[in-house]
Order: structure tokens, then C-alpha cells, then sequence
């Protein structure tokens, strides 16, 4: 199959659909490529964009996460004191957003070894992006998802919605969605080209930063062996 094989709707609603079981799953079966901004950077959203992912690295995958620090008021102030420099209190911010193992459930064991699996084998990137203009540092707050399959189709996905299971199932919000091979408006290569001047630091206005700390905390903390890329196989349900 491929992602034209699917039955993509235009538009999900959280009220009315299971958007990771119908939508971002079987979606990410038939991908190559994983491209998401998500809203914060936080255990919650780390949690739901493993789902589907397996099978997407299965089938020779990466993923590419671009994510916000959640920075509080203590945070700014010290940025704009200069008590501490950008970088330091963006780092802090993001290292206190992973959980202590022993608080995870046996299935948020698994996902998070499965994510420090992902990153110490080189098939997921995580970049950080803030809005970096006059006023100072603000949240770059988008969420795009964009998944690419084997043949060079995209489907690409906005949304109200952040990825986290409050916003997935539990609040009322819906994504839209664009397929590239009937999208006469050309909406898909423009949000992919969007995405790729973020990620690459060319997007004006947006700084975007690597943490390799951020990157080596998720595998000190979560490796536990061999990930389970079938965890979210939909023929298990």
C-alpha cells in the first residue's frame, strides 16, 4: 500500500473521530518520512508522536520533531536579565519536561525506549524553535505534520490541536488535510517548504536550535534494550 491506498478525509475532529487511531497511524504505516512541529516540547507530546512510528522505521524511515520550549515566567526573566545566557535557560527549560522513569507506565517505558532507540541510531532529530525578533524571545507555536511515503507523496496536516492525549481525544479540536496529489492550490509543497526553512534555520523570524543534551538525556534515561516497532500495529486491535 501506499498513502494514496488510504482513505484520508479532509478534515478530523476529535469529537467525532479517533484521530491516532484513524488518521496519524495508519498514515505513518505507509511513510518514509515524519516531518512535525508540535506546540511545546513535553513528555506528553514525546508520547504521542511515537505512536504509529515503528512501522514507519520499519519501512526505512526518519522522523524530524521541531518543538517549543515551555519557558516560565522565572525563565524569561532570567533571560532578560542575563542572569543566565538563551541557550542555558532553553536547555533547563526542556531537560525538566522528561519524567522520572520510575513514574512511567510499562506502555510509556516501552514508547520512550522506543524514541531513545530511534535517536541513538540516528533515524529521529529533534530541533528547537523560538520566535527571535525585536520584542525578544517568543514561542513558535505551529502544528504541521507532513508524511511522506515511498513514492514521493506527501499528505500534510494543520491543526488547533497539539500532540498530546488531552488534545487528541479529550478537547475538542480538528486537523485539515492536504494531499499532494490533489491539491491544486498547492498547499503541501508550500507548508513543506514551511517546514524545511525551519528546520534548516532560514525561516525568518524563527532561530532554531539543536540540543544534543536533550537528545543524550532521552537515551541516558529511557534506553532499555530493543524497541517494540509494533506497538501500535493496528491488526493487534
Amino acid at each position: 500500500m501506499a498513502l494514496r491506498d488510504l482513505n484520508i478525509q479532509p478534515e478530523y475532529r476529535t469529537k467525532i473521530s479517533n484521530i491516532p487511531k484513524e488518521f496519524i497511524v495508519p498514515l505513518l504505516q505507509e511513510g518514509v518520512l515524519y516531518r512535525r512541529a508540535v506546540g511545546f516540547f513535553s513528555s506528553s507530546a514525546l508520547m504521542e508522536i511515537s505512536k504509529g512510528i515503528g512501522t514507519l522505521i520499519s519501512n526505512g524511515g526518519r522522523i524530524q520533531l521541531v518543538a517549543s520550549p515551555n519557558l516560565s515566567k522565572e525563565d524569561i526573566e532570567a533571560i532578560d536579565k542575563g542572569y543566565k545566557t538563551r541557550r542555558d535557560v532553553i536547555s533547563s527549560a526542556l531537560l525538566r519536561e522528561l519524567p522520572d522513569v520510575n513514574d512511567l507506565s510499562l506502555e510509556e517505558k516501552d514508547r520512550f525506549n522506543l524514541l531513545a532507540n530511534l535517536i541513538a541510531n540516528g533515524f529521529m532529530d529533534i530541533k528547537i524553535a523560538v520566535v527571535d525578533d525585536s520584542n525578544g524571545l517568543g514561542i513558535y507555536h505551529e502544528k504541521l505534520g507532513l508524511v511522506e511515503d515511498a513514492s514521493g507523496d506527501v499528505v500534510a496536516f494543520t491543526g488547533s490541536m497539539n500532540e498530546s492525549k488531552t488534545a487528541m481525544l479529550d478537547n475538542y479540536g480538528a486537523v485539515d488535510v492536504f494531499k499532494s496529489w490533489n491539491d491544486p492550490e498547492g498547499r503541501v509543497e508550500m507548508k513543506s517548504a514551511a517546514f524545511a526553512s525551519i528546520w534548516d534555520g532560514t525561516e525568518i523570524g524563527i532561530a532554531t536550535y539543536e540540543f544534543p543534551e536533550v537528545s543524550e538525556a532521552i537515551k541516558a534515561n529511557y534506553l532499555q534494550g530493543s524497541p517494540k516497532l509494533d506497538i501500535d500495529r493496528l491488526d493487534k486491535d
